[in-house]
C-alpha cells in the first residue's frame, strides 16, 4: 500500500505543463495531480481518462466528506484506495480509471467496494473507460440490482455501463462554469 498523500487542490494547469510532466513520467507533479482533482471534480471524464491513458497508468480520484480531493496512481492494472491523509469519512466519491479501455468491476475493484462497505465508508464509485463509465451507489439496505447477492457487495448497486461525451476542452476559455 502507497503512502497517504494530503488533499490535492482543484487546479486547471496549463496544459503544456501537465504534457510536459507526463513526458518526464512525473504523475505526481501538482501539475498532474491538481488538474486531475479539478476534472474529477467538474466531471471532466474524457479529459480525466485522457491523462490516465497518456500515463498508461490507472489513477484514483477520491473526493471525501469535505470535498477534499486526494489523487492516487497504479499499475495498468491496479490501483488501489490508500487512507487519504486528513481524509474525512464518508468519502463522497470514489473515482478511477481503467487504461485498457472498459469499464468493469475488477476484482481489485470489488475487493475495495466490499471493504468500503462493510466500514460504510464510501457513498459512491465510478469507473473509467475509454468513452465509457459504470457507477455504484452505495446503499443502507441490499440493493435491489446488486454486484453481487449476498456479503457486502450486496449493498452496492449494480448499474449499466454509459457512454460519455468528449467535450469541449477545459483550457478553452469559459469551457466549464
Amino acid at each position: 500500500m502507497a503512502d497517504a498523500r494530503p488533499p490535492v487542490e482543484p487546479l486547471l494547469h496549463p496544459i503544456e505543463d501537465v504534457e510536459a510532466a507526463l513526458e518526464r513520467g512525473d504523475v505526481n507533479s501538482d501539475a498532474v495531480r491538481q488538474t486531475l482533482a479539478y476534472l474529477g471534480s467538474n466531471e471532466q471524464w474524457s479529459w480525466f481518462y485522457a491523462i490516465s491513458d497518456l500515463a498508461e497508468m490507472e489513477v484514483s480520484l477520491l473526493i471525501d466528506g469535505e470535498d477534499q480531493c486526494f489523487v492516487d496512481w497504479g499499475t495498468i492494472s491496479r490501483v488501489g484506495l490508500n487512507p487519504p491523509e486528513g481524509g474525512v469519512i464518508p468519502f463522497r466519491v470514489w473515482i478511477h480509471t481503467h487504461p485498457s479501455g472498459n469499464s468493469y468491476w475488477s476484482a481489485t475493484d470489488k475487493h475495495t467496494l466490499a471493504i468500503a462497505s462493510a466500514a460504510r465508508i464510501m457513498q459512491s464509485a465510478i469507473v473509467l473507460g475509454h468513452g465509457e463509465m459504470k457507477c455504484a451507489q452505495w446503499t443502507a439496505e441490499p440493493a435491489e440490482s446488486p454486484i453481487a447477492y449476498e456479503g457486502p457487495l450486496s449493498n452496492w448497486t449494480e448499474e449499466a455501463v454509459i457512454s460519455y461525451e468528449e467535450g469541449p476542452s477545459p483550457w478553452l476559455e469559459g469551457a466549464i462554469q
